[in-house]
């Protein structure tokens, strides 16, 4: 697997968590960062998938001045675009898994770990990295 594969569902799931209306974030997010990626970044198992994304994402053909994607997105019910949204997160979370199993495989530490290790030589495993992710801090009213 390619490390721009898990950078580019990393960057499109970033826009998806933007403020703008969801058709408008599921756009920029398919047109930004993964219509012109290959699907040979992708790996075996998740290609297939890939594709099938691209092609819902892409079926629609445009009017004058706009792109098959936004066409696309425009002609989608608030369902589909939801399902579009989901699917890009899922494949987010595959190819961490991907990833993560592929460090463990080889005993290295995650790519992407967050943090300096600081001298300390062990791998990291999923738990350290974690525990490093800021927590939301609620706060309840009365």
């Amino acid at each position: 697997m390619s490390a721009a594969a898990w950078e580019s569902f990393h960057k499109a799931t970033l826009e998806l968590a933007k403020s703008a209306a969801l058709k408008q974030r599921l756009t920029d997010a398919f047109s930004r960062h993964l219509q012109d990626m290959p699907a040979s970044e992708m790996p075996g198992e998740l290609r297939g998938d890939f594709e099938s994304l691209r092609k819902q994402m892409t079926q629609v053909k445009p009017l004058r001045g706009e792109t098959a994607v936004a066409a696309t997105v425009r002609k989608m019910s608030s369902h589909e675009a939801d399902a579009c949204a989901a699917r890009i997160v899922a494949l987010l979370d595959a190819l961490h898994r991907v990833k993560a199993s592929d460090a463990g495989a080889t005993g290295n530490r995650l790519t992407g770990d967050l943090g300096n290790d600081h001298g300390n030589r062990r791998p990291k495993t999923p738990a350290d990295a974690s525990a490093r992710i800021p927590t939301l801090i609620s706060i309840n009213r009365a």
